[in-house]
């Protein structure tokens, strides 16, 4: 028998092994030279017998490692990876859903620490006191059913976590709406949620966003709930949760949620972008959340850690890798109401936060910060890692080891996708690894050949997708099954179809689209690449180039409207940038064109160029030509049309010159 426990316990044997490996693979791709045969025979021999006759390894083992060196790395991963789905089945067997996971935290643990915000600690019983006086209002009221919808419009803070506690504890979903939206695109979150009520934070903020939309509310049925406390009286027809649920029964109820098909019925709704149009809202079935708040199991995290969540809560890396696999493993969450780079450090530190969690850009904002003798120091010694999705190759080494992060755990996934790939041994520049031993035993990932400017599969004559070799970029596609099922968008099945590839192997197959540029080299490593289609990534958020180019439309001015994203160099993502066609006689009002797109999209969106065209190319089905013009970029050295920039401190679009290209590149100009 093979000793696979014994290659990873003696870890010495790789760098040996790694030697005898180069000599072989160059040996055997032709007939060896008497003396290169005899070196290959006398390092054999050394090699064994220091493998054998020192670490305790045998001849079979050392030979499998010899052939294939991620052997270990590959059952290391598949072990958790067997945890996680052992786990899943035996919580859908008995009815255990996140909601009982947290309770049973509370039983175990009731008085240890499960949220820090703002110099305060919660505990687990502090947060289900809070959640259940919530369910009991809301339940005994008549105002909340099994499998109703509640909108959850609130920033980060304890709150949120109890709100969505107290609703699920409902039997509802919770529809976790964006805090940036405002105007239609949040009128059109609500209304395809199907929601009659919303629970509003107490920022000013929010409320005036509601306020703006209250008629159509209305006409809708849809009631308003705040939770908090401020300063100001509450406008006519919102209610006060925090008062009205203050003398309701802090003790749980299980009577609400009994009937829940762990399987089927919706935990949350989180909004995305997608490729084309408004917003829309991917299911999280109870199913897929159990997976979800198991996945650190993967890098060990336990009750001892602390978990930084400073990313909104709204989206599904705060709220599933971080809040949902902080009830899981009984650890605590370190809640910021959003990223600052002033406060993160002092944070960690004053939390003695053990695990960060980071999107590329916020990772190097940090490390474009000035330089400190406090950097990589704590009083609780180190952090063990950092979690997060898009770390630039570039900084990945300096945000470890300025930092002192012991471990980088990067991963890939998509709020609407079934599938999730995990960097399990730190390599840099990648979103995990997909070996041919676990593509044989998993066969869920698969490389498409794409047409580059319409994003759709190529096929061969046989009508199955053409696969690209390793070393070869293309369209990541995952495979649906019934052990990856894919729980798609609400509303407009056609939606979710669209995301889905059929045909792709063999006739009758499926995998969801997941519309980016991915890359599988030889040694099994996966790289993120590009982003195809109609979304672009920007400021951590994607921005769909339909919903932009629909709402600079509406403007007066705007004739044709072509929307893409920008590479600026040194930031991570794509700015917006649109090409428009201005009507007839039309001269650019810039600060009309300002107020105008600000007032109907979050910043993340506005675009931060504009190019003024005569025509805009389109393709033979009418669709707008983007890669040229992407590639093009905004450098007004090599483009002779007229260039605007967005000026946030002038509230207009300013004339971009050679002189404010400059500063846009040296970052003297924000965008």
């Amino acid at each position: 028998m093979v000793e696979f426990g014994a290659l990873k316990k003696y870890a010495d044997v790789q760098y040996l092994t790694s030697s005898l490996a180069v000599v072989y693979n160059h040996l055997r791709r032709r007939s060896p030279e008497p003396s290169q045969a005899k070196m290959f025979s006398f390092l054999t021999s050394l090699i064994t017998y220091i493998a054998y006759g020192v670490l305790g390894i045998s001849v079979p083992s050392l030979i499998v490692y010899i052939l294939y060196p991620a052997i270990t790395d590959d059952f290391g991963f598949l072990s958790r990876l067997a945890r996680i789905e052992s786990n899943k089945k035996r919580c859908l067997k008995s009815n255990f859903s996140i909601i009982d996971k947290y309770e049973s935290q509370v039983k175990k643990q009731g008085t240890k620490t499960f949220l820090h915000y703002e110099n305060q600690q919660y505990s687990y019983a502090d947060v289900n006191k809070q959640a259940n006086r919530i369910m009991h209002y809301l339940v005994g009221n008549n105002e909340v059913k099994l499998r109703d919808v509640v909108c959850l419009l609130m920033y980060n803070e304890p709150g949120f976590v109890w709100a969505w506690l107290g609703i699920i504890k409902c039997g509802a979903t919770a529809a976790l709406v964006n805090t940036h939206i405002r105007g239609k695109s949040l009128l059109h979150c609500i209304k395809i949620s199907a929601a009659k009520k919303i629970i509003c934070g107490s920022d000013v903020e929010l409320i005036e966003a509601l306020k703006e939309i209250k008629s159509d509310l209305d006409e809708l049925g849809i009631e308003i709930f705040v939770m908090g406390f401020s300063d100001k009286p509450l406008p006519e027809d919102f209610k006060d949760l925090t008062k009205l649920s203050l003398n309701s029964s802090d003790e749980n109820d299980v009577e609400a949620r009994k009937g829940l098909d762990l399987w089927n019925d919706n935990c949350v709704y989180i909004y995305t972008s997608g490729t084309t149009g408004l917003p829309k809202a991917t299911r999280m079935a109870y199913r897929r959340l159990i997976t979800t708040s198991t996945l650190m199991m993967v890098y060990d995290m336990a009750p001892d850690d602390v978990f930084y969540l400073c990313l909104p809560l709204y989206h599904s890396a705060a709220f599933g890798v971080g809040l949902m696999n902080v009830i899981n493993s009984g650890a605590a969450g370190a809640i910021r109401k959003k990223f600052s780079v002033r406060e993160f450090w002092r944070d960690i530190r004053q939390y003695r936060v053990t695990i960060i969690q980071y999107i590329g850009e916020t990772a190097r904002y940090l490390v474009q910060a000035p330089r400190s003798e406090e950097d990589g120091v704590y009083p609780h010694g180190s952090i063990r890692m950092a979690v997060g999705n898009g770390l630039p190759a570039d900084i990945w080494e300096e945000f470890q080891t300025r930092f002192n992060i012991k471990r980088i755990g990067e991963y890939y996934g998509a709020s609407e996708g079934n599938f999730l790939i995990m960097n399990f041994d730190g390599k840099l520049g990648t979103v995990g690894r997909y070996t041919p031993l676990l593509e044989k035993l998993l066969r869920v990932l698969q490389i498409i050949e794409c047409d580059m400017e319409t994003a759709e599969p190529k096929r061969g004559p046989d009508g199955l997708c053409v696969i690209c070799p390793r070393g070869k970029a293309g369209l990541l596609g995952t495979k649906i099954s019934n052990q990856l099922p894919l729980d798609g968008y609400i509303g407009d099945k056609q939606i979710t179809e669209k995301k889905i590839i059929r045909d792709v192997l063999q006739k009758g197959d499926a995998y969801f689209n997941t519309g980016d540029l991915m890359l599988i080299d030889e040694n099994g490593y996966v790289y993120f690449k590009d982003r195809l289609g109609n979304t672009f990534r920007w400021k951590g958020e994607n921005v769909a180039t339909t919903e932009v180019e629909l709402s600079l439309l509406e403007n007066p001015q705007v004739e044709s409207a072509n929307v893409y994203g920008v590479q600026i160099e040194g930031k991570d993502g794509r700015a917006g940038m649109a090409s428009l066609i201005l009507r007839n006689d039309v001269t650019l009002d810039c600060p009309a064109l300002y107020k105008h797109i600000t007032e109907r999209l979050p910043s993340y969106a506005c675009p931060k160029f504009v190019r003024i065209k005569e025509s805009i190319e389109v393709t033979g089905t009418y669709k707008h030509r983007k890669v040229n013009l992407i590639k093009e970029g905004f450098d007004p050295k090599t483009i002779t049309d007229p260039l605007y920039y967005m000026n946030d401190t002038e509230k207009t679009y300013s004339p971009l010159d050679e002189e404010a290209y400059n500063h846009v590149l040296s970052g003297a100009i924000r965008m």
